[in-house]
């Protein structure tokens, strides 16, 4: 029998280089930028490092930040190669919330630490001013210094920096308070996912959203609506307000439909004005609601949009329109209630009775609208 505790047993183990042409070294020099090499940091684990001979200047001055002011989020950064050579922390970047951390970002085969934060009041330690034109949004990056031993190499970084924007009616719901807006998502082929916003303003420059969770109006006053979408090109794309109703209810198929816009165009009973539709992202009209509306003293507003592309047809509507033929779907932007402050029905009637002669309109069934993406 044979005895185990007289056999040897052999291992075939491979061995594994750990000069700078094995296998991790070469991984790691496929992912470093062309200011970094690679370094062994522990005997076994290969790290992109900064090379030592770049000639970025040592003084605290030279520090370049990036900024992008992009239209829903801001970001800025400073190059994590210089920021060593001046003798700063990258890894310490924050903004003025220490929360929003840096993050290691590749940009044209160079290493970038980036912070983001998003267009609100307080985010990330943001501030906001206002001009009465153009928005401000201003926050810090920091850095701390690099320690080694006991030794500082220079003290901490705080790099301030601003983006301005011109107040509109997109710029201007990023800084009011709670506004009222209604928000859904869209699905672009060949473009992923867009977002259409519908928000009700106070004033005829759309720079004043309402704030309240419920609008209120006197009888005579004006009522201003404003429809964008974000995230898609500007010089290709328009928004265009296809329908745009008003309904005793929050459901937008209740039988009973206000319509002040329909097949692109405005309503003729002289109560809707048309300030922009299909010529850029932004669509708005004005409308004196409980005039148009008649004796409803509540309503709610739905509103259906078209991404046309400017590229393939023409996007300005042409009034008097034919009656659309495309087909919509069931998707809906809609708002309220609004109600009239002062309106003050007879006794023994309703709200749902009959508005203006012409200006409503009952039909049975269901009715589809709304989201409608045309795009050939």
């Amino acid at each position: 029998m044979l005895n185990m505790r007289n056999v040897i047993i052999l291992l075939l183990i491979p061995c594994i280089s750990v000069s700078g042409t094995d296998v991790n070294s070469t991984l790691c020099s496929e992912s470093c930028s062309k200011e970094e090499e690679c370094v062994m940091s522990d005997g076994v684990t290969w790290k992109c490092a900064c090379q030592k001979n770049l000639n970025y200047s040592t003084e605290m001055s030279s520090l370049t930040p990036e900024l992008v002011c992009g239209s829903n989020l801001i970001k800025t950064g400073l190059s994590k190669c210089h920021m060593e050579s001046v003798g700063l922390n990258s890894s310490s970047v924050h903004l003025l919330n220490s929360s929003c951390q840096g993050f290691e970002d590749r940009k044209e085969n160079i290493t970038m630490v980036m912070a983001v934060m998003g267009r609100r009041e307080g985010e990330c330690g943001t501030t906001i001013t206002t001009n009465g034109t153009h928005v401000t949004y201003t926050n810090t990056l920091h850095a701390s210094h690099t320690v080694v031993g006991n030794v500082i190499f220079n003290p901490k970084a705080d790099v301030q920096f601003a983006c301005s924007y011109p107040l509109d009616m997109q710029t201007s719901l990023h800084i009011a308070i709670n506004p009222i807006v209604s928000t859904v998502k869209i699905a672009i082929t060949g473009l992923g996912i867009s977002t259409a916003k519908m928000s009700l303003y106070q004033t005829p420059n759309y720079t004043e959203p309402y704030t309240s969770e419920r609008v209120t109006l006197p009888i005579e006053s004006t009522l201003y609506v404003g429809v964008f979408v974000e995230d898609i090109e500007g010089d290709r794309f328009a928004v265009v307000l296809e329908s745009c109703y008003a309904t005793p209810s929050p459901d937008p198929s209740d039988p009973v439909q206000f319509f002040m816009i329909q097949n692109r165009c405005p309503n003729n009973q002289g109560f809707i004005t048309v300030q922009e539709n299909g010529v850029s992202l932004n669509s708005a009209f004005s409308v004196e609601l409980f005039k148009f509306v008649g004796n409803f003293d509540s309503v709610y507003l739905h509103c259906g949009v078209e991404v046309c592309d400017k590229t393939a047809e023409t996007c300005t509507p042409s009034c008097p329109a034919r009656r659309s033929t495309f087909v919509k779907s069931e998707e809906v932007l809609t708002i309220g209630p609004i109600t009239c402050a002062g309106c003050r029905l007879p006794p023994g009637s309703s709200s749902a009775r009959t508005g203006l002669a012409g200006a409503w309109m009952i039909i049975g069934g269901l009715i589809s609208v709304i989201l409608h993406l045309h795009l050939l």
